[in-house]
């Protein structure tokens, strides 16, 4: 197969050369070297057990991650860095920043997804320029190529994004897999593909550019000043009846803006800007004074329709959840270019026979290297495989004289803003099979108000064991049951923690759903959460043991879904 297929559209055919056959003993490691097309980067961590235990049990949950502050300023992230030395290649970085990485989704204790942070002790350690180092472990893609091939396509295709290698990475002897080791969004990739870094970069996780939201993009680098104000009037405009394709023209670069757009409609990236108003930067271009999209994230790729509030009305040859792109896809003039420059890319770039050939030959060189974790691997990719035979047929169906209509609007993105307020004081028994049903077990006070007005409850019960009802999960919760007064409807509040903190003294960070009945209580506002503080005066968790303590929070509400 020819590597310059996928090679970065100003990465010069050299580098690839020189990656692919290998490091020479006495080489230090290039940036060029860390993302080599044929074969697997070794890499190799060394870290306290307690440190790995400590940074693999952290995590997100929805309470969090989706508070209503985060239209204010992104959420603080929970993970913490600890020391570390990782060995890439035969190469030593030692005391290098090692954390947790993943939203909600790729969340995981056994496999996490791991930033590296190499300048975290010694501020000159680097990689031609490059201090942070990202692992992804493709836990939504059980492909595991969607990245590797995605990025390729988007710098092929003149798109800046991030370049992409296979990484085997152990931690302390262990075999974790084919990780995804993905080009941080820095100094280098953006001199790379802008041609200039000195600019303005946001990140976009689940936000977008609405009003009152201008603070929800991330900061990375750069003056915030101008590119926070640029925000602002691009706000402003996708709010007025005055944004035609001229003046969206004047805060982002529109040729850029369609060839990004067109290339995830392309790749059917459903959990990206145009499909779900995530996963993306944005740079202020100093050169073009205009918005420039890149992608990220891109472990949801290869599918022909959304796996997110699936609508089979919907077109498969573009997204328009992301607001730009829904704005200018009203727009007659909008969509024959966008028509355009999809059939372009077919044309130019989606090379059917090259594409299934890489599919086996990256099926060869990483199969191998699997955990066991990774069992959905061959049978995902041959999903990957009928994708792409299937795609240029799919997208001229639809296409071929005009693109379809489609005006549903997308909603703001979803928040969790609060409703009411709960407290508990609770003595229950551990128990290895959770009674979903049975209240007047344990001893329970339980205040709740909801909208303000308090909410009677009766026959009111707790027992704690594992959250959810699947088998055991990795988090230990207190389910608190009960009647309501008025109705007699059940009412059930599980209280999650990390297992690591199930313990007697500190506050723990609890969180879980109000349910009434059997299921999610969806309504105008959508699912109902908890989150708040329990303070454990007694913990065990081997049947009938002690469970005793107090719990303090809010109830909440997810706002926003159903887009």
């Amino acid at each position: 197969m020819n590597l310059t297929f996928f090679k970065s559209a100003t990465v010069g055919l050299a580098a690839f050369v020189l990656a692919a056959t290998g490091l020479a003993a006495d080489k230090k490691l290039t940036l060029d070297e860390l993302f080599p097309a044929g074969r697997v980067l070794d890499v190799q961590i060394t870290v306290a057990e307690k440190d790995w235990d400590k940074i693999r049990h952290q995590s997100r949950n929805f309470v969090s991650a989706l508070h209503e502050s985060r239209k204010v300023k992104p959420i603080d992230g929970p993970y913490e860095y600890v020391n570390a030395d990782v060995t890439i290649d035969g190469m030593k970085f030692e005391k290098v920043g090692l954390r947790k990485k993943g939203f909600i989704g790729s969340q995981s204790s056994s496999r996490p997804s791991l930033k590296i942070k190499l300048n975290h002790t010694d501020k000159e350690q680097a990689i031609g320029g490059l201090t942070n180092l990202t692992m992804n472990n493709n836990k939504q893609d059980g492909s595991i190529v969607s990245q590797y091939m995605g990025y390729a396509v988007f710098n092929q295709a003149g798109s800046p994004a991030p370049r992409c290698a296979f990484a085997k990475v152990t931690v302390n002897g262990k075999n974790l897999g084919i990780y995804s080791h993905v080009e941080s969004v820095r100094k280098p990739l953006l001199a790379r593909g802008f041609g200039n870094d000195a600019g303005t970069l946001y990140e976009g996780t689940v936000v977008d550019f609405y009003e009152d939201w201008e603070g929800s993009l991330e900061h990375k680098r750069g003056d915030d000043k101008p590119g926070r104000e640029k925000i602002r009037q691009l706000i402003q405009l996708l709010e007025s009846e005055e944004a035609s394709e001229e003046a969206i023209g004047r805060l982002v670069d529109l040729d850029s803006f369609y060839r990004f757009w067109a290339i995830e409609g392309l790749l059917g990236f459903w959990d990206g800007y145009s499909g779900n108003a995530n996963n993306f930067f944005i740079y202020l271009n100093p050169k073009t004074d205009r918005f420039h999209f890149m992608p990220w994230g891109a472990d949801a790729l290869f599918r022909k329709r959304s796996m997110l509030n699936f609508n089979f009305r919907a077109p498969v040859s573009v997204k328009t959840k992301g607001r730009v792109a829904y704005r200018l896809y009203q727009l007659p003039e909008s969509r024959e270019r966008y028509r355009k420059t999809l059939h372009g890319l077919l044309k130019e770039h989606w090379v059917e026979d090259k594409l299934l050939a890489e599919c086996d030959r990256i099926e060869a060189l990483i199969k191998p290297h699997l955990n066991r974790e990774q069992y959905r691997f061959t049978q995902s990719l041959d999903g990957t495989r009928d994708f792409i035979e299937a795609r240029r047929g799919d997208l001229m169906k639809e296409t071929g004289d005009s693109m379809p209509a489609w005006r549903k609007e997308p909603k703001a993105p979803p928040v969790i803003a609060a409703i009411g307020k709960i407290k508990a004081r609770f003595s229950a028994s551990w128990m290895e099979d959770s009674p979903r049903e049975r209240t007047n077990i344990g001893k329970v006070e339980i205040s709740l108000t909801m909208d303000g007005r308090e909410v009677a409850l009766k026959d009111a019960g707790v027992h704690a064991s594992w959250t959810g009802g699947f088998g055991r999960s990795s988090k230990p919760s207190v389910r608190i049951v009960a009647r309501r007064a008025d109705n007699d409807k059940q009412v059930s509040f599980d209280l999650g923690m990390e297992e690591d903190a199930f313990r007697a003294g500190d506050d723990i960070q609890s969180s879980g759903v109000l349910k009434e009945g059997r299921s999610f209580s969806f309504g105008p506002l959508g699912m109902q959460f908890i989150g708040g503080k329990t303070r454990l005066s007694a913990a065990g968790m081997r049947e009938g043991d002690k469970v005793e303590g107090e719990f303090e929070g809010e109830v909440m509400k997810l706002i926003g879904m159903g887009r």
